[in-house]
């Protein structure tokens, strides 16, 4: 793994690298919990818990990986994209 910013202080703001790695753990924090709940090793919760805390996870990883992509600059080929498509544009509301 490549160190970027050994020094706290080079960068006391929050970055891209620092959302990915957040991102990061929380599928692997959901990974972790998923394995478990597949085994119905609920630990000292009941089985609608877990589930609560697995649809957390989904969620917090969902908003960080959101929050990554809208940092990234985009390609081109993202940039000749049209944002909605015709038949989106044309439904009645």
């Amino acid at each position: 793994m490549e160190v970027t910013n050994e020094q706290q202080d080079d960068t006391p703001r929050l970055t891209q690298a620092d959302l990915a790695i957040a991102a990061f753990a929380l599928a692997e924090t959901f990974n972790a919990y998923l394995s478990r709940y597949e085994a119905e090793q609920f630990e000292d919760m009941t089985k609608e818990q877990y589930e609560g805390s697995l649809n957390s996870l989904r969620t917090a990883f969902g908003k960080f990986d959101a929050i990554c992509q809208a940092m990234s600059p985009p390609t081109n080929e993202e940039e000749n994209t049209p944002l909605a498509d015709e038949e989106t544009q044309n439904m009645e509301e």
